[in-house]
């Protein structure tokens, strides 16, 4: 199919006039799109196009309606999205939530290409890659996490392998060599296209011995560890073979020097010849020149042989002051080529039989030397899936030996992964914020078997609860890309979906306002949760009204609640806490909040959890020390307990208000002893208008 059926545009303009079964009727197009984003994450720009070009595809062949009339459209009774070979599905909310990516503008434009660099992010902290693949390795593993026990086994051996202190010489070594095995796929595609540099020959030959000797170096360590018997049986004889070829051929020295791809003397006997001759010219040509003086006239006392590409050899004659005045170049027996700078140019018999004799030296050599590398060129792509491998292998190597030095470096554990349903996580901390701070206080987390599977997590702003969710979700995805956590002891089951409501990424082109993004997120869980589904929720229904967004908490809650043994782990953060009294005791549900030290109107967080609920959210507190005024917290205090209470809340000045509740009593007095027939209706409206202008208001 062209390109063109899979541009997101007429993707998402085929998507958004799909006809559903279960889709309410007479929808307008606003409403469409705000259905449609609800079943389809608008946002995932590769799913869009493919769904769009599946959609095209069937109406091009109308597939199952080859007999219905030319109108007639493609039934689709719903959609489902899937993910390949076996990958644990993060949305791209959830990966900015979790900060597992994040860019930021570099302080200097000169230092990047593109004006951006990483900031504090996951990939961030876990790349220590030495080579340009290896990173780009690291990213597609943080792209692809998996739900593969086998895969995640054999990554965790590795890292083991290279975390031992045993091994830490063997891993230094390796580190070494692979900083100069560079990206060799785009070498070849230069050879490939005939147009490879000195620089890239250089390049080439340093990736080859260094990727030697790792293979050397590997077929010494043990086998059982899958990427190291990868290597061992990858670097073979191809690759000694194309590093031997290209150290005997090509002289780096004098191809930098010349600034041409230069063979080295004794590859071959006839181009040596030549470069013997023409070494040897500078003397002969020497002679030549002394030869053609002796014939010339005594007014030219100087002139030198020299040779150009393409005209050969000419006779340098510098111009004599009577040629100048004459401007008549011409000289018996000598036919003349051209003049520049002063010097006359000439052939005669003497270069005429050097011509015959030597022809083009210079060009011959190049052409013989450009003949040779092209057939060095053909042998190297002719193995080039070997350097394939080199690349594949290195790149993975690398990102093993990454992972190690940062577990080393942050203290990470090996986590236990496992096909129970479960999710055990002792002093886990969260990876970014404990960079952040002086001291991090870890928290452990129990769900599945007995330890239920729903976790509501209240306590006071500024007490760590949005840490706590995204640290158990960081580090159960840490966990399935193979890598080692930061916790105590950790022992994961396989997952596969983690999803988050907990970022709001508003953009003007989604055409959603905020409350509907986060509705939206929260409806992608509900709709594709599973028992093995991993779901972080902070504060959902906070963006509209109080009563409206604690129903639909609730509700959606419960709805995982009736699910029994297929709810999948919920951990929720929540300021609403009369969801205590709305939701039923459960096997599956428990309520857990952050501790905090009160004294008073003094807090001290200890960011702790423990179980049991929170009687509050000390939100005055928090705007102390945000530095709002005294006087509006202790408003706010007096109006939150009024309001607690179900008491009317006074006007701040009483006397104020008072003053003004006996003027509008007595105008209701006035009025209602008012003769509407009588003149005095007149004077009574002037009375009104005037006791109002008093009072400062607009007269109505």
């Amino acid at each position: 199919m062209p390109s063109i059926d899979f541009s997101y545009e007429a993707a998402k303009r085929r998507l958004n006039f799909i006809n559903l079964p279960f889709m309410p009727p007479n929808l307008t197009d606003d409403e469409r799109h705000i259905f449609l984003s609800s079943l389809l994450d608008f946002t995932n720009v590769s799913m869009v196009r493919a769904t769009g070009g599946l959609l095209k595809f069937l109406e091009k062949n109308r597939i199952g309606i080859q007999l219905e009339s030319e109108n007639s459209r493609i039934p689709v009774l719903g959609l489902s999205s899937f993910t390949l070979e076996k990958i644990l599905w993060m949305d791209e909310n959830t990966y900015s939530a979790l900060q597992v990516f994040y860019e930021e503008w570099h302080p200097s434009v000169y230092k990047s290409s593109s004006g951006r660099k990483e900031g504090l992010s996951l990939y961030g902290i876990l790349n220590r890659c030495k080579t340009y693949q290896g990173s780009k390795e690291l990213r597609n593993m943080l792209l692809r996490p998996t739900q593969n026990l086998e895969i995640l086994t054999q990554r965790q051996e590795a890292v083991g392998f290279f975390l031992a202190t045993e091994n830490m010489e063997t891993t230094t070594t390796i580190q070494d060599c692979l900083k100069h095995i560079k990206n060799i796929p785009r070498i070849l595609a230069h050879m490939a296209g005939a147009h490879a540099t000195v620089n890239d020959w250089k390049t080439l030959y340093k990736s080859v011995y260094n990727a030697m000797l790792i293979g050397d170096l590997c077929s010494t360590l043990p086998q059982r560890i899958f990427i190291i018997n990868k290597i061992t049986t990858t670097f073979t004889s191809d690759l000694c073979r194309v590093a031997n070829l290209i150290y005997k051929i090509v002289d780096f020295e004098e191809s930098v020097n010349q600034d041409h791809f230069v063979v080295k003397p004794g590859v071959d006997e006839e181009l040596d010849q030549k470069k013997r001759t023409y070494n040897g010219l500078p003397d002969f040509m020497t002679k030549v020149a002394q030869q053609e003086l002796s014939q010339l006239s005594d007014g030219i006392k100087e002139c030198q042989v020299i040779y150009l590409p393409q005209l050969g050899y000419l006779l340098a004659v510098p111009l004599t002051d009577e040629m100048l005045a004459s401007s008549n170049y011409e000289l018996p027996g000598l036919e003349f080529v051209f003049m520049s700078n002063n010097v006359a140019h000439y052939k005669t018999a003497n270069t005429r039989e050097l011509d015959n004799l030597l022809g083009d030296t210079q060009c011959e050599i190049r052409d013989h030397e450009t003949q040779i590398m092209h057939r060095l060129q053909n042998i190297i792509l002719e193995v080039s899936n070997v350097f394939t491998d080199v690349v594949t292998y290195s790149a993975q190597l690398d990102v093993l030996i990454s992972l190690a030095v940062v577990a080393k470096e942050f203290n990470y554990i090996k986590p236990e992964l496992t096909n129970e349903n479960i999710v055990c996580i002792k002093g886990g901390r969260h990876p970014l914020q404990e960079l952040c701070v002086t001291t991090f206080v870890p928290n452990d987390t129990y769900t599945g078997l007995s330890g239920g599977k729903m976790v509501i997590v209240t306590g006071p702003n500024a007490s760590g609860k949005s840490v706590y969710l995204k640290q158990v979700a960081l580090i159960v995805f840490m966990a399935h890309i193979g890598s080692s956590v930061p916790a105590d002891s950790a022992k994961i089951g396989v997952t596969d979906h983690i999803f988050s409501r907990m970022h709001t990424r508003e953009s003007v082109s989604l055409g959603l306002s905020t409350f509907m993004i986060d509705v939206n997120q929260m409806a992608h869980a509900l709709r594709k949760a599973t028992s093995r589904t991993l779901v972080i929720i902070d504060e959902f229904g906070k963006g509209t009204e109080i009563v409206d967004g604690l129903a639909l908490l609730t509700c959606s809650l419960k709805f995982w609640l009736k699910k029994e043994q297929a709810c999948p782990h919920v951990l929720v953060s929540t300021h609403f806490h009369s969801i205590f009294n709305l939701l039923r005791p459960s096997a599956l549900l428990k309520y857990q909040t952050m501790d905090v030290l009160r004294e008073e109107d003094d807090f001290v967080f200890l960011y702790q959890l423990k179980d049991g609920r929170a009687d509050g959210s000390f939100a005055h507190h928090v705007a102390s020390l945000a530095g709002i005024p005294t006087n509006l917290i202790e408003r706010g205090k007096q109006v939150s307990e009024l309001f607690r209470q179900n008491r009317p809340i006074p006007p701040i000045n009483q006397e104020v208000a008072d003053a003004k509740l006996k003027t509008c009593a007595a105008v209701v007095s006035d009025f209602l002893h008012l003769d509407l027939d009588s003149a005095d209706l007149q004077a009574f409206l002037q009375h009104v208008l005037k006791t109002m202008d008093n009072d400062g208001e607009e007269p109505t």
